[in-house]
């Protein structure tokens, strides 16, 4: 029997008036879904990227789709009525420079999604920290509340992938879920969110904006086309997050106090009040995540869902099920009584703290660095002297590390290992019954790995491959130490200060 050829669901929504060629910059996974996304409306596509064929691999061979790999030729822009940017490719690169000279239309593949999708509610999620577990979270909730929700944008599935997946009935309430990072947000001028959530805000992605307010201005555009039917949500324990005017409804959401309009944590109990009087949503034992931050993203989840009709009963159906993301305060495995996480997604200092924060006191083994992305590793120090037995350091932002430690006073010995592979092996023979090793490295991935996700599966694959029997460690000298890190020199105090700096 011949299979049946895949047929491209129906497109819900014509093109954009006026565009019968579009060139799209970036054939990553967002670029490419915006291709076929206005291919199927008949738009025909040029998809332009610095990489080649041979770096890219392999590509979609869909109708009405052309490539122009290894460069973005001028040529490539003639008859073009918009240009579609990818959320990689910053605004300055030279494709954009030509594009704005030739006064052709630049959109995000957000914004392109957002114009060319059907009917459904748009749940907008944007931060620094936080934002994959709230935006699955709050789809979850949804999805058990009746809605057919999807979560995409920024955690994986584009946004212009999923606006054409069709409804499974005619009653079905379609609902977009979306992450949004600033690099997304920063060109938007149309996107409106029915609901529109600010988790945090603390300094990060300093390597591409070129201030901390530049990056708030971004990452605050998310509230900027609501209406006074819409819902403004935010953290009342962040005031970085109340710096703007909205004519949207306003809720927040806190684990530290009760507030007039939103969710908060009261004991064991995440609690919520809209108007019509406080009433309890769900147990903080409902909810399987790791650390109080993760308290934080289920409130924000229930303040962006509850006045869509989330209830009770339902969002403690939804704790009851749902689990960590991967690579977000993972459990990889209990070896030898060793608990090991996968945080591969703690890319900035912030997040590192927020993962560290869950653990017990004084248990955790930290394996830190990679690329640099300009954040205050100083601000670590205090809470890795609490909770850390030792920072495991590698890649490339490891000297810069060690130096922000040692002139922050940190009494946490600091370890140079240089590779994963080599703090893995080093935590498998040093930790101790009830330690927790932990990946959460305060930095981008991109010196050693593809991304986030291809440095957690590796520390996972590691993990798993350590035997199940107790490794027969040696005793933690300075002879053990410089085996590991050559450079390293124990001092007086127990720390190890950065290669030339005078104790």
């Amino acid at each position: 029997m011949t299979e049946e050829p895949h047929v491209a669901p129906v497109a819900s929504t014509p093109a954009p008036p006026g565009v019968r060629r579009a060139v799209v910059v970036g054939a990553a996974r967002s670029g490419l879904a915006a291709a076929r996304a206005l291919a199927r409306r008949g738009v025909q596509v040029v998809v332009s990227d610095a990489k080649d064929a041979a770096a890219l691999g392999a590509l979609p061979n869909d109708s009405g789709i052309t490539y122009a790999l290894g460069g973005h030729p001028a040529a490539i822009f003639d008859g073009a009525d918009l240009v579609v940017s990818s959320p990689g490719v910053p605004p300055s690169a030279a494709p954009f420079v030509m594009a704005r000279e030739l006064g052709i239309p630049i959109v995000p593949e957000v914004e392109l999604a957002f114009r060319l999708k059907g009917p459904g509610l748009v749940f907008g999620i944007t931060g620094t920290n936080g934002k994959s577990t709230t935006t699955a979270l709050a789809a979850a909730l949804l999805t058990d509340a009746g809605f057919d929700a999807i979560a995409c944008g920024n955690i994986g599935l584009p946004w212009c992938e999923a606006i054409d997946r069709p409804l499974p009935n005619a009653d079905a309430r379609r609902a977009y879920v979306v992450e949004l990072s600033s690099f997304q947000l920063e060109h938007v001028s149309t996107l409106r969110c029915d609901a529109a959530a600010l988790l945090n805000v603390t300094p990060d992605h300093l390597d591409r904006h070129p201030s901390f307010p530049a990056y708030l201005d971004a990452k605050l555009r998310i509230f900027e086309r609501q209406r006074p039917e819409d819902f403004a949500v935010v953290n009342a324990d962040d005031g970085s997050c109340s710096l703007f005017a909205t004519t949207a409804r306003r809720l927040r959401f806190s684990r530290r106090r009760r507030i007039d309009r939103g969710t908060w944590a009261a004991g064991e109990f995440l609690v919520g009040d809209f108007g019509r009087g406080s009433r309890e949503f769900a147990r903080r034992e409902h909810l399987h995540l790791v650390g109080d931050h993760n308290v934080q993203n289920a409130l924000a989840a229930l303040a962006l869902t509850a006045p869509f009709g989330v209830d009770g009963a339902s969002a403690g159906r939804t704790f009851a099920r749902f689990r960590a993301l991967p690579h977000r305060c993972a459990h990889v495995r209990t070896r030898d009584g060793v608990a090991w996480y996968d945080d591969s997604k703690g890319t900035n200092v912030d997040a590192t703290l927020k993962a560290l924060s869950g653990f017990p006191t004084a248990r955790v083994w930290a394996i830190l660095g990679g690329k640099d992305k300009g954040d205050d590793f100083s601000k670590l120090a205090p809470l890795l002297d609490v909770k850390g037995r030792r920072a495991l350091l590698i890649g490339a932002a490891a000297e810069a590390i060690e130096r922000a430690l040692y002139g922050a006073r940190a009494k946490i010995k600091r370890i140079r290992c240089g590779t994963l592979e080599a703090a893995v092996a080093y935590a498998a023979g040093h930790a101790a019954k009830g330690d927790v090793v932990l990946l959460s490295p305060a930095c981008a991935s991109f010196d050693q790995f593809r991304n986030y996700e291809h440095r957690g599966d590796v520390f996972a694959a590691l993990v798993r491959a350590l035997p199940l029997a107790e490794v027969v460690a040696p005793s933690e000298s300075a002879s053990a130490i410089d085996a590991v890190s050559p450079t390293a020199t124990a001092s007086p105090s127990g720390t190890t200060p950065p290669a030339g700096t005078a104790p």
